[in-house]
């Protein structure tokens, strides 16, 4: 069979389904209760549908041996899961998936594990599973697939683009969480340096010496009220765009995207996207 550019697309579009399915019932079974998984909000995951097409582009010339398969499936995977799993952190400062806590793992990226599970993947899905979707494919006419492939084209795009704008909303919400964060540590320092200085120059208990306290002190004092009230400010902010109808509705969405991926972390703001889950947990859900 001849493989043209919308079968390849059919195949990736069905990849993308079966693997939502698989990932949901495991998640699901997990957690004991329903997680509709994936980075979309559809039933699609297109690491598997990427996966998928990999694995065959490097596996169907080895067909008939399943060693070969294992290795070429397993490898071009796991690379292809490498860089992705890397610049999607990059993008949102968020993993989407993290196997920090499994042995031998890359960067949280990859492991051990679960390059040996595309290794089973490729395998069945190259000698087994691929050729009924084929048979299925060939039995389509030219004009029907490419209607099927048209309408996945655009409902995907749609989905994804807004699941990309809800990714990039989430890391500005977490940007800013962290700038507010940085201003309080930034105080707690200051705090430290007046309080060194004070004991030192209450020793000398000189003339000289106490101004610079005083002068130290109210410095502190004023830097104190300012980050105190812009917390104050930013906190009441943050909740008055939570509480409005259409910023509620966009914060409850990149809670949602979050929730389709419970593993999620940000390694490069982790307090922040702590915090962003407790506000999300006690004020959008009300």
């Amino acid at each position: 069979m001849v493989y043209t550019f919308s079968v390849w697309l059919f195949f990736f579009y069905f990849y993308c389904f079966l693997g939502w399915v698989w990932e949901t019932c495991y998640v699901s079974v997990l957690k004991a209760k329903w997680v509709n998984r994936g980075f979309m909000r559809g039933p699609f995951l297109p690491i598997y549908g990427s996966g998928a097409i990999v694995v065959l582009v490097f596996t169907l010339p080895f067909r008939d041996t399943a060693w070969l398969v294992f290795v070429f499936g397993m490898v071009s995977a796991t690379v292809l899961e490498y860089f992705t799993g890397a610049a999607m952190e990059h993008m949102f400062h968020v993993r989407y998936w993290d196997y920090s806590n499994q042995r031998l793992n890359l960067n949280g990226h990859i492991c051990v594990t679960s390059s040996l599970a595309w290794g089973v993947f490729s395998v069945v899905l190259t000698l087994y599973g691929h050729t009924p979707v084929e048979r299925l494919v060939s039995h389509m006419s030219t004009n029907v697939l490419e209607v099927i492939v048209f309408v996945l084209t655009v409902y995907i795009s749609i989905d994804m683009a807004e699941s990309i704008r809800e990714a990039i909303n989430l890391k500005e919400v977490l940007l800013s969480l962290e700038e507010n964060n940085e201003d309080f540590r930034r105080l707690q320092k200051h705090i430290e340096v007046v309080s060194a200085f004070y004991g030192g120059e209450l020793k000398e208990r000189s003339e000289a010496g106490l101004r610079k306290i005083n002068s130290a002190l109210e410095s502190g004092k004023e830097m104190y009220d300012r980050l105190g009230e812009n917390s104050r400010n930013s906190r009441a902010a943050f909740m008055e765009k939570v509480n409005s109808k259409r910023t509620k509705k966009e914060y409850g969405r990149m809670h949602s995207l979050l929730k389709r991926n419970p593993h999620a972390v940000s390694r490069m703001h982790e307090e922040a996207f702590l915090r962003f889950m407790e506000l999300a947990e006690k004020d959008i859900q009300e």
